[in-house]
């Protein structure tokens, strides 16, 4: 079931100028003003394997996640899960050229059954809310970087 869907086609930079952003962790907590802590359980950090942990603040509460990355193309995608008590979230951000620019893609789905599906529609217009917010000022951090 989906969670959360962003598609950008005209993003003005190419796919290796918008991954300088996402492999940089501070450049990413200056951007997502939800994004407060990025810890790593390994060594590696944008690779296949790599284990993190984020802390988010939204709307005046804090929430925690584990991750793994389960799949890293670099300038192209990432995959990853993140475990929560409702189950796993596959997340895949994806960058494809575009003409002189980008298509930015991001896709987060959760396998469903009965009690998901409740926690993903009363949580899903928030999370879209925030994380479009926030995509928003992504695109401006990648196009003002270059």
């Amino acid at each position: 079931m989906e969670v959360y869907s962003y598609r950008s086609d005209q993003l003005a930079a190419s796919p290796k100028e918008v991954f300088q952003i996402v492999n940089d962790d501070e450049q990413l907590k200056k951007i997502f003003t939800i994004l407060k802590d990025i810890e790593y359980s390994t060594k590696g950090k944008r690779s296949k394997g790599a284990k993190f942990r984020i802390t988010l603040g939204v709307r005046n509460k804090t929430y925690r996640f584990r991750n793994e990355i389960t799949e890293y193309v670099e300038n192209e995608k990432i995959v990853m899960k993140t475990k929560l008590k409702q189950g796993v979230i596959t997340t895949l951000f994806s960058v494809e050229p575009k003409g002189a620019g980008s298509e930015l893609s991001v896709q987060s789905s959760i396998e469903s059954s009965m009690g998901v599906r409740m926690f993903i529609m009363t949580v899903k217009p928030v999370v879209k809310s925030v994380m479009n917010k926030e995509m928003k000022k992504f695109e401006a951090a990648v196009i003002s970087e270059n």
